[in-house]
């Protein structure tokens, strides 16, 4: 039939296939589903999709040409808001749904596979099969800007599947199968539907070590017959999800127009069987008519509409986490006056809001002012932005036909969908959830640079009791800065408590023996029978009545003159 896995060599990583038992009754006893991950919670989507680079406050006194390798760790930040959860909780579903009547181990499976085989033979393409084997695809559809985070959050969420999966025996029968849990696709660079068909077989080719694009990407093959070769393919490697990316730059005249295009994608969706995502940006309206969203309101996923960040509280969420990352060697502190200015230059465009912080700390420490502030990043944003400057003017004006002359920022009403599918989340909810987990994370750090900071002082020998009480004391005023900051605060503490308690004792002590010493002569007058006063005469503590000057000032220090 075609090749066997024995005699591929497969380029990407593979796992073996492990099973998990199914809450959901749908999903039991299919492998298919029971080897994918378990689903997740929302609380380990957040944690497990989170992306918080790796910082080192004393980077900030590195070289400035190191320096500028470190600010390019800001492209791996990734800080997920409610829309990311709706889009994992999209995928999970779609996946699963998708496998519910594909089961490899189900005879109508079988036979439909190979039914496929027999009409590749003939060079036919069947529009329906013999055996009746019902489908669940349910794809959908993600629109949004250009830089708003569509394609990175797909593959973030994606990381949660391995995308090959050996099988080799389940519930003890031999069951040999190479399943790809998802697979995606970038439109080609000639736009041509023709060429999404090749991509396909290329990267089928790339994940397997298969020559599929040989054997059935020839141009002179029809599309018929390529979408007959990929629904058969899509069965016989258990295809899960098929995600094609940028589809706005499809090429209505290349592709046949605007007809046959739509009717492309429904074709791909019910022949091939299996969920697809069709992801672009505003652009792609021209191609995803009305035609082609009634043909997928069954599919019971929706479309997903990804627009600006909104000023809100997943704005500032986004931007606390941001603005630690700073490798300038003055901090700059984020007020809601420096939110606002980022916010307006970069219109909730998280792309741009990234690069506009990365390209100001660059500007900082390039002329040595050290520090980021909106004069610098008013010049940032005009300088190094200047190609979006007229669509980021078109949304700051709010105006519909200022922002139609921008086809990737081009305004859509899909109010149904964004109203049918927003309940399901409580924003506040997630920001409070990931706050938590900041608020976590600030303290596990705290308390590291407390015991390192306490362990090298008990090493210099000072009170452990006293230790601890300064090391919280110095925290609390400056906050969570580098270790060598805190140590010096903490031992100058320490020392000004270890000199104050000196003088106290000696002020003490000095009081002490004045006390003791006049006692003693006290004892003396009795001893010789003479009064204390012609004692203290004697002894030249006090001036005789006659007003006669000290002539000896051995004692003129313990006695202060309010005495005599």
């Amino acid at each position: 039939m075609f090749e066997t896995t024995s005699d591929r060599c497969y380029t990407q990583p593979m796992v073996d296939a492990v099973y998990s038992e199914q809450i959901i009754q749908d999903y039991k006893t299919n492998p298919l589903i029971e080897a994918l991950p378990p689903i997740f919670t929302e609380e380990d989507v957040i944690e497990q999709i989170s992306v918080l680079p790796p910082y080192d406050e004393k980077e900030r006194k590195l070289n400035p040409s190191y320096r500028f390798h470190c600010v390019q760790r800001l492209f791996q930040y990734f800080q997920p808001f409610e829309i990311h959860l709706d889009l994992e909780q999209r995928i999970a579903r779609a996946i699963r749904q998708g496998y519910i009547n594909r089961n490899p181990l189900n005879k109508e499976e079988v036979l439909m596979v190979h039914e496929s085989y027999q009409a590749i033979k003939e060079g036919k393409f069947l529009k329906s099969y013999q055996t009746q084997a019902k489908r669940t695809a349910a794809g959908f559809t993600i629109i949004g800007l250009s830089g708003i985070g569509k394609s990175t959050a797909i593959e973030r969420v994606l990381s949660f599947y391995p995308q090959l999966i050996k099988h080799h025996e389940y519930n003890g029968i031999p069951f040999h199968f190479t399943q790809i849990s998802w697979l995606k696709l970038d439109c080609p660079f000639d736009g041509s539907l023709k060429g999404l068909c090749i991509s396909f077989f290329s990267e089928l080719d790339r994940l397997l070590g298969t020559n599929y694009l040989n054997k059935f990407g020839s141009q002179k093959n029809t599309m018929d017959l390529m979408l007959q070769r990929m629904s058969h393919l899509s069965s016989l490697h258990g295809i899960g999800l098929l995600i094609i990316d940028e589809i706005q730059h499809l090429n209505l005249s290349k592709s046949g127009g605007s007809d046959k295009m739509l009717n492309f994608f429904v074709t791909l969706v019910n022949t091939i069987g299996i969920p697809v995502i069709l992801v672009g940006t505003n652009k792609a309206v021209s191609i995803l008519q009305s035609e082609f969203r009634q043909a997928r309101r069954g599919s019971g996923q929706g479309d997903m509409i990804w627009g600006q960040v909104p000023q809100n509280g997943t704005w500032e969420l986004f931007l606390e986490g941001l603005w630690e990352y700073q490798w300038t060697s003055e901090f700059t502190p984020l007020t809601a006056q420096m939110s606002d200015l980022i916010y307006d230059q970069s219109q909730g465009i998280l792309d741009i809001a990234v690069k506009l912080f990365m390209l100001s700390q660059v500007k900082a420490i390039s002329n040595e002012e050290e520090k980021i502030s909106g004069k610098i990043i008013k010049q940032v944003s005009k300088e190094s932005l200047r190609l979006v400057q007229p669509m980021l003017q078109a949304l700051r004006s709010g105006n519909p036909n200022e922002i139609n002359r921008y086809e990737d920022i081009r305004s859509i009403d899909f109010d149904e969908e964004i109203e049918k599918y927003k309940a399901s989340i409580d924003m506040h909810e997630k920001v409070r959830i990931q706050k938590k987990l900041q608020e976590q994370k600030r303290q596990k750090t705290e308390q590291t640079l407390m015991e390192s900071v306490t362990l090298q002082l008990l090493d210099m020998d000072f009170d452990p009791k006293k230790v601890e009480l300064a090391v919280k004391k110095v925290l609390k005023k400056v906050g969570e800065v580098d270790k060598p900051t805190v140590l010096r605060e903490t031992v100058k503490v320490l020392i000004e408590k270890e000199e104050n308690n000196e003088q106290i004792k000696r002020k003490k002590k000095k009081s002490s023996a004045e006390i003791n010493y006049l006692g003693q002569l006290m004892n003396e007058a009795r001893t010789h029978k003479k009064s204390v006063y012609e004692w203290y005469l004697d002894k030249n503590i006090i001036k005789s009545p006659l007003g006669e000057f000290w002539k000896d000032d051995e004692h003129a220090a313990l006695v202060p003159n309010s005495v005599s």
